[in-house]
């Protein structure tokens, strides 16, 4: 058993190094540039090991994306602990994702960039490694819709469904919006960071049913 656990250990080790470098080099060469080869000398392992573990660059895209949200939402659920109303929860969740682009800007220029044709090919395999974040997290958007709708701080006049749906792609789509929408910024005169700071502003009245009575 003590054996089984320590090789267990080490190909847990060996994989955590790989991933490693694997996002140093996309970040610094972009992941189009980069080659099996390349992570493979960088961790100093042979393409057959590196290929043991993971079956393609693409898995490893996907095993980096998996672990940057992994992180993510360990501070999400820290910080959704603290609200006090469903309403303040779905600001938490907003506020997080703003902070997550602003804090991973080298992750966040990789995903836009490569991410759209990665995700459309997808397999089976990559698709379950991220699965389970994504229920964690719409289990944690949701209950804050349905708390803020029986507390009286969020609308209750759409699907809740729909409702989450609605806050997980704008705010997908403002925290890390794809190459076109930052020259759309750039040619409008408007910085990335001026899109960030006014998206709460923007969000505040949609989600708010007091805002919407009073309107």
């Amino acid at each position: 058993m003590a054996v089984a656990d320590r090789r267990q250990r080490e190909r847990e080790r060996r994989r955590t190094e790989i991933i490693d470098a694997a996002e140093r080099l996309f970040y610094t060469k972009g992941f189009d540039s980069v080659t099996m080869d390349m992570i493979a000398d960088e961790v100093e392992l042979s393409k057959g090991s590196l290929y043991v573990l993971f079956k393609s660059k693409d898995s490893l895209f996907f095993a980096i994306v998996a672990r940057k949200h992994r992180e993510s939402l360990d501070l999400l659920v820290e910080r959704m602990a603290g609200a006090r109303s469903g309403g303040d929860g779905i600001r938490a969740i907003v506020q997080w994702y703003i902070d997550v682009a602003r804090a991973n800007p080298e992750y966040n220029e990789m995903a836009t960039t490569y991410g759209p044709l990665l995700w459309s090919r997808m397999d089976s395999a990559d698709d379950r490694l991220l699965a389970e974040n994504a229920i964690q997290f719409n289990s944690l958007l949701h209950a804050a819709i349905d708390r803020g709708i029986e507390d009286g701080t969020v609308r209750d006049d759409l699907d809740p469904a729909m409702l989450g749906f609605y806050i997980t792609m704008i705010s997908m789509s403002v925290a890390s919006p794809l190459p076109a929408w930052k020259k759309g910024f750039a040619l409008a005169g408007i910085t990335f960071d001026q899109v960030l700071d006014t998206f709460s502003r923007f969000i505040d009245p949609a989600i708010d049913r007091c805002r919407k009575k009073r309107g």
